[in-house]
């Protein structure tokens, strides 16, 4: 009888470790960052960037690719882009839990969305790091 009992908690075990634990993606919407991502994980997903009221955050991208262009939704967030199309600066004056986006093009027709969330001057700055590194490797 013992045997019959350990045959199928045999069989238990073993398909148990046969399933593979699934692979984790960066989830870079839920991340406050800074953070580094390549241009194709920001292109599939939305950043979240957390900017105190008169705070700033900034995008960069490396390699070969640069910034040419934004459209931004609101009069509350002032871009910039700068070092040759390198960096975007995004200045906001949104009130704390008001929210906003932009779009990042670049040269070589991507996009990059970013959701401006507003934080109050008290937050902890520790917990605020309003700054993106997209990494671009090819055009």
């Amino acid at each position: 009888m013992k045997k019959l009992f350990l045959l199928p908690l045999l069989l238990i075990t073993s398909n148990a470790s046969l399933a593979k634990t699934p692979e984790k993606i960066p989830d870079i919407i839920q991340l406050q960052g800074p953070y580094n991502v390549t241009i194709e994980q920001a292109q599939k997903s939305v950043v979240n960037l957390y900017v105190p009221d008169n705070g700033a955050a900034a995008v960069d991208i490396t390699g070969p690719d640069k910034f040419i262009s934004y459209t931004k939704s609101t009069s509350q967030l002032a871009v910039e882009i700068k070092s040759k199309g390198k960096i975007a600066t995004i200045r906001s004056s949104l009130d704390p839990k008001q929210i906003s986006t932009i779009s990042l093009e670049t040269e070589c027709g991507r996009s990059i969305a970013v959701k401006i969330i507003g934080l109050s001057t008290k937050s902890d700055p520790s917990k605020v790091r309003p700054k993106l590194l997209a990494t671009a490797t090819s055009c």
